[in-house]
């Protein structure tokens, strides 16, 4: 039996497409997304189609970079 990884929280570790989804965006638009944060995988694990490694990314990091204002942006007080 394989060990689920989980993330900081706890929670399970999410594929890019999931992670996206949870933002409301496409895989495409999430990896860039993530990219401005410097956000990284947090692991990855092999492509069942032999492909490059499934990048799976922590929740919890999402979460920061979400609540995190970005230098330079407006914010609301």
């Amino acid at each position: 039996m394989t060990a689920i990884p989980t993330g900081r929280d706890g929670r399970p570790l999410v594929t890019t497409t999931e992670a996206a989804y949870s933002l409301g965006l496409t895989p495409k638009k999430f990896r860039d997304w993530a990219r401005r944060r410097a956000l990284t995988p947090a692991s990855t694990r092999p492509n069942p189609s032999r492909g490059q490694a499934l990048a799976l990314w922590d929740l919890a990091d999402i979460t920061d970079a979400v609540r995190t204002p970005r230098p330079g942006t407006c914010q609301q007080v």
